[in-house]
Formats: C-alpha cells, sequence, structure tokens
C-alpha cells in the first residue's frame, strides 16, 4: 500500500508540473556494434524445425470442461469460445510466431503449417513487407484461414524502428525521442493515431509500441532514441498519450520492455541484459511510464528478457530456475515476481501480458526452445512472441498440460485475455 501511494503522489506530480540452451555465462561481453533493423534482417530462419512434419492436428483432441472463476461475468463470445476450443487450440492461441523467412503471401506450405497448428496470431517483419496492396492480401488470406480472428501484429515505433513506414508517403514518423523532446502531448497522441490508421490499412491489429523504457544509460544503444526522454518525467506523458493515439486509432498498443530496459548497457537480443538496482529504484523511476501506459487503457505489456541481479524475490516455478535465482540472473520474462507480484498484483494490471521475442540470444544461448515455453507461460505470460520453434514450443506446453505442470483454469486465465481483446475483432 505504501508503494501505490508514494506511485500515485509522483503521478500526481508528473501531470500538474508542465511536462515538455547452455549454462550461465559469467562475464558476458559487450555486444558488436548492429541496429535493431540488422539483427531483424539477419536472424535465423524460423521454419518449422521437424525430422518429421507434423499432420493436421496429429495429436488427439481434447476438448476440456469450461474451469474459470465464476464469478467472473464473461461476454456470450469469451463464454462460446472457452466453452468450445480445444485443448490444442487453446494452446496455440498463446503462441505468437513470425512467418517464415520472406514470406510476402499465403502460399501452399503455408497453409499446411497453419493447420497444423492453430496459431493465436503473427507478428510482421520487414522480410514481410513489399507494398500496401501485397500487405493486404496477406493480413486477408491469414485471417481467412484461421477459425477465430487472429492477432496480427509489428514493431512501428517510428524512427528506426520502422515496418511499414516506408509504404506510406512521409516515411517512417517521428522517433520517440524527438517527439518527448518537442514537449508536445498532442504531437504524441497524433503520431499514435497516424501509425495506427496506416496499420489498419495493412491490416496488422496490434503494435509493439509505444516503448516505455527510459533512457537513463547514455551508453544503451538498443534503447537509445527509441525512448521519449531520460527521465520518468520526459518519458511518462508521451506514453500515455502515444497509448491513447494508438487505440483510439483502432490499434492494440503494447508497452515495452518491462520492468525497464533503459538502464540497461547489454542487449538482449544477443545476451543477456542487466538492471544493476534495486527495488526502491524499480518504484521511483522505471516503474512510472508503465503506470501511465496501464492508466491510459493499454491492451498489453511486453516483457523483458532482463535480469535484475539486486532484486531477489523471485520464486522458482520450474526447478532448472533455481540456480538461475541463486545467482541473481533469472530473467524477469520468467519471474513470477514481476510478471504476477508486480505487475499483475501491485499494478493491477489485467490486460495481456507478451514476451519479448523468444528467439532472442539472451534465452537461446542458454534455455532449450520447451524450457523457455513453459519458462515465460508459468510465470504469467499470456502470448509467447517468436518462439525459435514454433512447433516445439506448443509441443512443450501439450506436453506441460498433461504432465501436470499447469491445469486448465491456469490455461484458459489467458485465453480469457486474449478473448476479450480478439472480440472486437470479431
Amino acid at each position: 500500500m505504501l508503494k501505490k501511494t508514494t506511485i500515485m503522489i509522483l503521478l500526481f506530480v508528473f501531470f500538474i508540473i508542465p511536462v515538455a540452451c547452455t549454462g550461465h555465462d559469467q562475464s558476458p561481453a559487450h555486444p558488436p556494434e548492429y541496429t535493431y533493423q540488422q539483427y531483424h534482417q539477419t536472424s535465423i530462419d524460423l521454419l518449422p524445425e521437424l525430422d518429421t512434419p507434423l499432420q493436421p492436428y496429429e495429436l488427439p483432441l481434447y476438448k476440456p470442461e469450461l474451469q474459470i472463476d465464476p464469478e467472473l461475468q464473461l461476454s456470450p463470445f469469451v463464454e462460446y469460445w472457452l466453452q468450445n476450443l480445444t485443448l490444442e487450440e487453446k494452446i496455440a492461441q498463446l503462441i505468437m510466431p513470425r512467418l517464415p523467412w520472406q514470406t510476402t503471401s499465403v502460399n501452399t506450405g503455408l497453409e499446411t503449417w497453419l493447420s497444423t497448428i492453430p496459431f493465436g496470431g503473427f507478428i510482421l517483419f520487414g522480410d514481410n513487407v513489399q507494398s500496401v496492396e501485397q500487405v493486404q492480401a496477406l493480413t486477408e488470406a491469414l485471417q481467412a484461414q484461421a477459425r477465430l480472428p487472429l492477432l496480427i501484429s509489428t514493431d512501428e515505433e517510428g524512427g528506426r524502428v520502422s515496418r511499414v513506414g516506408r509504404l506510406f508517403d512521409g516515411g517512417a514518423t517521428t522517433a520517440a525521442f524527438e517527439i518527448g523532446q518537442a514537449n508536445d502531448l498532442n504531437f504524441a497522441h497524433e503520431t499514435g493515431r497516424q501509425n495506427a490508421e496506416r496499420l489498419q490499412t495493412l491490416g496488422i491489429n496490434m503494435n509493439f509500441a509505444p516503448v516505455a523504457d527510459i533512457w537513463s544509460n547514455p551508453a544503451n544503444a538498443v534503447i537509445g532514441n527509441r525512448a521519449f526522454g531520460h527521465t520518468a518525467l520526459e518519458v511518462s506523458p508521451s506514453v500515455a498519450a502515444t497509448v491513447q493515439g494508438l487505440q483510439n486509432g483502432g490499434v492494440f498498443a503494447t508497452l515495452k520492455h518491462f520492468p525497464g530496459h533503459g538502464d540497461t548497457y547489454e542487449d538482449s537480443h544477443y545476451q543477456l541484459a542487466f538492471h544493476n538496482h534495486g527495488i526502491d529504484r524499480f518504484w521511483e523511476v522505471e516503474v512510472l511510464p508503465f503506470i501511465s501506459g496501464i492508466e491510459a487503457g493499454v491492451t498489453a505489456i511486453m516483457t523483458g528478457h532482463i535480469s535484475t541481479p539486486q532484486i531477489s524475490e523471485h520464486t522458482a516455478v520450474l526447478p532448472w530456475m533455481e540456480q538461475w535465482i541463486e545467482s541473481g540472473n533469472l530473467p524477469a520474462t520468467f519471474s513470477s515476481f514481476w510478471l504476477q507480484d508486480i505487475l499483475r498484483g501491485e499494478l493491477g494490471f489485467e490486460g495481456l501480458i507478451i514476451t519479448d521475442g523468444l528467439e532472442m540470444r539472451a534465452l537461446t544461448d542458454h534455455f532449450t526452445c520447451g524450457q523457455i515455453a513453459m519458462g515465460a507461460f508459468l510465470a504469467g505470460a499470456d502470448i509467447l512472441l517468436i518462439p525459435a520453434n514454433p512447433a516445439k514450443a506448443f509441443q512443450a506446453l501439450l506436453d506441460g498440460y498433461h504432465n501436470g505442470y499447469f491445469d486448465m483454469a491456469r490455461l484458459n486465465r489467458s485465453v480469457k485475455r486474449i478473448l476479450q481483446v480478439k472480440e472486437g475483432l470479431s
């Protein structure tokens, strides 16, 4: 209660003041120079890696009984699908892969893949984008393959992280840092709305933006000018305005990267990133833009693959996590403390929790695909973004259910949140 009181005082100050799969790496090296765009242009091919291709619904379908809090008021849409989706379909709703490299249309091979595992959504990158008409045809064809509406996402932050901006007059919208320094919340709102209108034109309904990180470490290249500023006072109002602009424009917004990637030095695309501060610093600094976004009604929050060695309240949701907790290096993506105790509990966030890309080396250098999928889900994530091998992630979750690692009530909680968002697309 004391923490929440302190937060509310700080937020009040903001808005009354005019605001402009191996072992543990003990000593990670600084990553090579790169750009965020270059990483995704050279990332690994994410076609399913199967020795023997799965046949559509090869495993026996299991239609579970509805198990969810009876006090919750469910809409007819959500209740219907919770009752009628099979176990396999529910687990598939949790997984959001990228399309195979340079896929620009739904071909026969992709149709077979989609019929094998009915994923809940997809993320598009620059290699999937050629023209407005091509992306429209691609997203329409993807939706036509699905029994439920798909969440089709991308990273359209503006500035240097822009997947589709080049398709429109004027190119990518203004970078977040420039927006924040302009001290104009109307500018932030309208830029968010402009990005939403572009994405809606293309059939993309979810944006992994805005960045809610605070660029407090000048040497942090992976965040840099993707953040709205160097302080919470600069970042928080622009985050809220951008969330409202995106969602007023009809696209679901996503804050990233919880619990805060702005003061790290390492880049989680290449290695674990470390936030070397205690919990008091989090409540005084990093959390504030996330609170602003939550209060603005943001749909989703993305986790970061960030270790917080000076914060020790973690619990091992799987046995292999114990040594990572003891060393202080458990990534937040696997931390029920960050996702459940803080994000759900202290901050009261009831929207979607989405992981950052699970193909990033911060995770894949240390953990198997199955460990990553199970660890993130059991910690509290609702959507698993870009598993390095989507089929193996699906199988790991299916096996996890049958082996008793989680029950139908836990699965339904995530599926319910996903359905509540998708109801607006139906």
